[in-house]
């Protein structure tokens, strides 16, 4: 009879639990570049990229003003190199990447006029599934000429791929990200994000580490709709 009472009273908090989630679509847009630098400290002069920001998530209430939001994103980044780098071939070299990231934060929204403020902050973990890279002027390893264009890869060994191809970097990267923004009604959202990379995604070269670090930096401007 305990054991049917306890079991009665679980599955009714988890019931009340999944009543109270509240799931959210979200689209936008955002600019990502990478902070790229040498041994020495010196940066790589890059510019930003943009991308669409799409996003599928849930919300998971505490209080009438915290929550544990968590989403699945799908993200396009990249970052251009106008001058020849350490990380980019020839001038004008501009890479696009797509991104599936799992960000979770915990998101304040107190009541502010008709809505509410929506505050966030915590980690994220993203992985790199390719994309393609370009540049102005064909490019060149050492005196052979490999075109203008190729497909991207990410690998922790960037000694070894397709001829033309460009390793961005190590496939994994994690970082912490804010945002803040406003809801109407509960449902509709606007909001501002920044997102910087903790992980340094300098692949080796078969035995050899390069001394240089290079990590992910985003902003974004999303809607959204809570359901």
């Amino acid at each position: 009879m305990k054991s049917f009472t306890f079991l009665l009273v679980s599955l009714s908090i988890f019931g009340n639990c999944i009543a109270q989630v509240k799931w959210d679509v979200k689209a936008g847009l955002n600019y990502s570049n990478v902070i790229a630098k040498d041994g020495d400290g010196s940066s790589a002069s890059t510019s930003p990229v943009p991308g669409i920001y799409l996003g599928f998530g849930l919300g998971v209430p505490l209080s009438n003003q915290f929550s544990i939001q968590s989403s699945l994103v799908y993200a396009k980044r990249g970052f251009k190199a106008p001058e020849s780098s350490p990380i980019g071939w020839g001038k004008g070299f501009d890479a696009r990447v797509s991104y599936l990231e799992l960000p979770v934060s915990l998101r304040y929204s107190p009541k502010i006029g008709p809505g509410r403020l929506l505050v966030a902050a915590g980690p994220y973990l993203g992985y790199g599934t390719g994309g393609t890279w370009h540049t102005d002027e064909a490019a060149a390893i050492g005196d052979i000429l490999i075109g203008n264009k190729g497909d991207v890869k990410f690998q922790d060994d960037a000694s070894y791929g397709d001829y033309g191809t460009y390793v961005y970097g190590k496939p994994w990267d994690y970082g912490a990200h804010i945002s803040i923004g406003y809801s109407l009604v509960d449902r509709y959202t606007l909001s501002f994000g920044l997102q910087q990379g903790i992980a340094d995604l300098q692949s080796r070269w078969a035995d050899y580490q390069p001394d240089r670090t290079l990590r992910n930096r985003a902003m974004s401007v999303t809607i959204g709709y809570s359901f």
